[in-house]
């Protein structure tokens, strides 16, 4: 159960929390189920090889064929990034043909490999409409589409169900979709700017989105379309401030505009190409929302943590954003040791023969990265405990970074630094969360409000206890 765990937690870290990939081998062939439809073909030995096809087979290969007979310049954005992406790749075969090639993840695998992943969480998890194709190949609005299903992705991989309105009724204005996790909907609306703009003021498309119709809480996400190399701290200030400005004039219809969850990005793939180091940004804020995102101020860590929980799902679909990959294998194993460039020789609870006739059981493990190495805790048969210590391959060390919490088989606590003051708020929350309120009044007997203490719930206790050592914790700090 631990080791189908530790499996679970590397395919939910590289596949999200929508469905999972729904792949298998049989006769030779590689099947893959998007949706009700089956895919199958001999060549998919990974997941990139598979979204190769699917993304030509779901625009048409009628489609993508007259547009290569174009010259390269007057092909549509998508065939233009096949053409590059073709001479990556003949660039980086290193391998006999048919072998599996590595090859830097750039700006451009990622734009157009990301464009197939997105269009394939869509078919697999919600509903992948004829309608967003069509504007993907229209050129005046290919990059608001391409927006757009990044912002699906993101929502799919946090876990929310999607239901993609109809924008081509008419009778009203439509969001791009309605999300819903949790037994909470969210209307979304997603707005791009125009690209090679001076400036970072993001109110026109927070207007735009806000005149959309809908009885339902907003999520409003607008893509700033700046180069890597962009300011990135006039870039916080300023869509900070063009949303602040506007919110207590904005009308919309006459009436004061309505509330809205905005996140504003920054996703550059597109326009560094062959850039590897791109840094995405996603600013979290409140239009009208006091209490959520950049900008918010409460009394108490308690108060912050409790505004965290209840926007909990929303700020899943940041994280999605920042942790957004293309997966490579169909069942969520890590490429180093899926495609065998690395065995895995350490799984916690497993016995290892290291001697005709003697074994030992492997307790615990860490790595050191420096050294290159893993100190492993083993037990023998006569209960006699030893460490031992193992050198790591290129590979392995790989696999480690990849996934460093299931390296050894199981799911284990790897240390990391606290963020900010609220993490260790909850660091704290969590750690007291099982002690009894006996021990947790012990522990404060001598506050000077011990009486009313007393007098709480047991949750109010604990975030009581978790608050004030928090406090005490930062003044230390601050003091040293």
């Amino acid at each position: 159960m631990e080791s189908h765990e530790a499996k679970e937690t590397i395919r939910r870290s590289q596949q999200g929390k929508g469905k999972p990939i729904i792949s298998t081998e049989f006769q030779g062939y590689r099947l893959t189920a998007v949706g009700n439809r089956i895919h199958w073909s001999k060549k998919h030995q990974t997941f990139i090889d598979f979204l190769g096809d699917y993304i030509r087979n779901i625009l048409d290969p009628h489609w993508g064929n007259a547009e290569i007979a174009k010259p390269l310049e007057e092909r549509h954005q998508i065939l233009q990034w096949y053409d590059a992406l073709c001479a990556l790749q003949k660039e980086n075969m290193k391998k006999p043909a048919g072998e599996i090639q590595d090859m830097p993840l750039n700006g451009l695998v990622t734009a157009y490999y990301g464009l197939a992943y997105n269009l394939y969480l869509l078919q697999h998890n919600a509903e992948l409409q004829e309608y967003l194709i069509r504007r993907l190949k229209m050129t005046d609005s290919f990059y608001a589409a391409y927006y757009e299903t990044f912002v699906s992705a993101w929502f799919i991989l946090a876990g929310f169900e999607l239901r993609i309105e109809n924008e081509q009724d008419g009778g009203r204005t439509h969001p791009e979709f309605i999300a819903t996790r949790d037994g909470q909907s969210y209307s979304v609306e997603a707005k791009t700017r125009q690209a090679k703009k001076n400036h970072f003021d993001v109110g026109n498309q927070l207007y735009a989105a806000l005149r959309i119709e809908s009885q339902l809480p907003r999520v409003i996400f607008i893509d700033m379309n700046v180069g890597a190399d962009a300011d990135f701290e006039a870039f916080g200030t300023q869509a900070l401030d063009a949303i602040r400005g506007r919110e207590a004039k904005l009308t919309i219809m006459g009436a004061a505009a309505p509330p809205a969850h905005v996140f504003v990005t920054n996703q550059p793939f597109h326009l560094a190409l062959e850039q590897t180091r791109l840094p995405q940004v996603c600013l979290v804020t409140g239009f009208k929302i006091s209490d959520f995102g950049e900008g918010a101020q409460f009394p108490s860590y308690t108060d912050a943590h409790k505004a965290r929980v209840k926007y909990a799902a929303l700020y899943d679909v940041q994280k999605a954003m920042v942790a957004y990959k293309i997966p490579v294998t169909f069942d969520g194993e890590i490429p180093e040791f899926a495609f065998g460039e690395a065995e895995r020789r350490f799984n916690i609870g497993e016995r290892i023969e290291v001697a005709e006739g003697r074994f030992v059981t492997l307790q615990s493990g860490i790595v050191a990265e420096a050294e290159k190495k893993a100190y492993l805790t083993v037990i023998d048969e006569a209960e006699q405990g030893a460490i031992w210590t193992a050198e790591l391959t290129d590979a392995e060390l790989a696999a480690y970074k990849a996934h460093p919490e299931t390296f050894f088989g199981r799911v284990v606590s790897v240390g990391g630094n606290i963020g900010d003051p609220l993490d260790l708020y909850e660091f704290f929350l969590n750690g007291y969360k099982e002690t009894p309120r006996e021990t947790l009044l012990e522990f404060m007997k001598n506050a000077p409000d011990i009486d009313e203490l007393k007098k709480l719930p047991d949750d109010e206790l604990r975030y009581r206890y978790a608050e004030g050592l928090t406090w005490s914790a930062t003044k230390q700090a601050e003091e040293n």
